[in-house]
C-alpha cells in the first residue's frame, strides 16, 4: 500500500474526514454544554428532613451542563444518604435534571442500633421512642420485616399492638404487646399459634388478673402466668 499513491490519498482522505468529525462533535458538544445548561433540579419524595439537608451537598459538587451531568455518580449520591431506598435520574430537555427518590418506611428498631423498613433492610438511622423494637440475628431481616407486618395487622384486628418482637439463636420466636404481655410462639406453626391466642386472649382477660405472659406453645392449649380473679 505504501507504494500505491491511491490507496495512500484514500487513506489520507479518511483520517482527515474522521478528524474533521470528530472536531466537529467536540465543538458541538462543547456548544451544547453552553447553550444547555442546568437551570433545574428537580427531587421529588424526599420527605425527611435528613434527605432534604443532604440534597444541597450533593447537587453543590455538579459541574457543567446537561450532557455532561454524572447521572450515575448522582444516583449513587443520593443513595448513600441514610433515609433514602433507591434513587433514579435523568435528564429533562433542555435544561432540568428529575431525581426520584423511594425513601425506606420503617417497621421497627433493629437491635437497638439501626432501623428496619417494611422490605425486610436495615438502614443507618438511630431508632427512636414510640417505634416497635426488634432483637433477632443478623440474616433474618426480610423474615422478620415480613412476618411483623402479618403480626400486627392481625394484632390490630383485635385492638393489640406490638411493643417488641424477639427472635433468639435457636429462632424461636416472642411477642411483647403494648400492654406489657408476653407471647410465647415458639419455633413452628407461628401463624396458628397467633391466631388461637388473639381468638382466646378476650376470655383470658376476663377470668385472669394482671397477665404477664402467655404460652402458646402447646400442642392443644396454651399456659397463662397472672393472677386469677376474685
Amino acid at each position: 500500500m505504501w507504494d500505491d499513491p491511491a490507496a495512500l490519498n484514500r487513506l489520507s482522505a479518511t483520517l482527515l474526514a474522521a478528524t474533521l468529525l470528530f472536531a466537529l462533535w467536540l465543538a458541538g458538544r462543547q456548544a451544547a454544554e453552553a447553550w444547555l445548561p442546568v437551570r433545574v433540579v428537580e427531587v421529588h419524595g424526599a420527605r425527611h428532613a435528613e434527605t432534604r439537608q443532604g440534597i444541597a451537598p450533593l447537587l453543590a459538587g455538579q459541574t457543567g451542563g446537561l450532557l455532561a451531568a454524572d447521572l450515575a455518580a448522582l444516583r449513587r449520591g443520593f443513595e448513600a444518604l441514610p433515609w433514602v431506598r433507591s434513587a433514579a435520574v435523568r435528564r429533562v430537555w433542555p435544561d432540568r435534571l428529575a431525581v426520584e427518590l423511594e425513601e425506606h418506611i420503617p417497621a421497627a428498631a433493629w437491635n437497638d442500633l439501626a432501623v428496619l423498613d417494611t422490605h425486610g433492610e436495615v438502614f443507618p438511622v438511630r431508632p427512636w421512642p414510640g417505634l416497635p423494637r426488634v432483637h433477632a440475628p443478623e440474616g433474618v431481616e426480610k423474615e422478620v420485616a415480613a412476618r411483623h407486618s402479618a403480626f400486627a395487622r392481625l394484632l390490630a384486628e383485635h385492638g393489640l399492638a406490638i411493643a417488641a418482637l424477639r427472635v433468639d439463636a435457636r429462632h424461636a420466636w416472642r411477642i411483647e404487646l403494648s400492654d406489657g404481655v408476653g407471647v410465647e410462639l415458639g419455633r413452628e406453626r407461628l401463624d396458628e399459634r397467633l391466631q388461637r391466642f388473639v381468638t382466646f386472649y378476650p376470655l383470658l382477660q376476663a377470668r385472669v388478673a394482671a397477665i404477664r405472659r402467655v404460652d402458646m406453645r402447646y400442642p392443644n392449649g396454651f399456659a397463662v402466668q397472672g393472677e386469677a380473679r376474685s
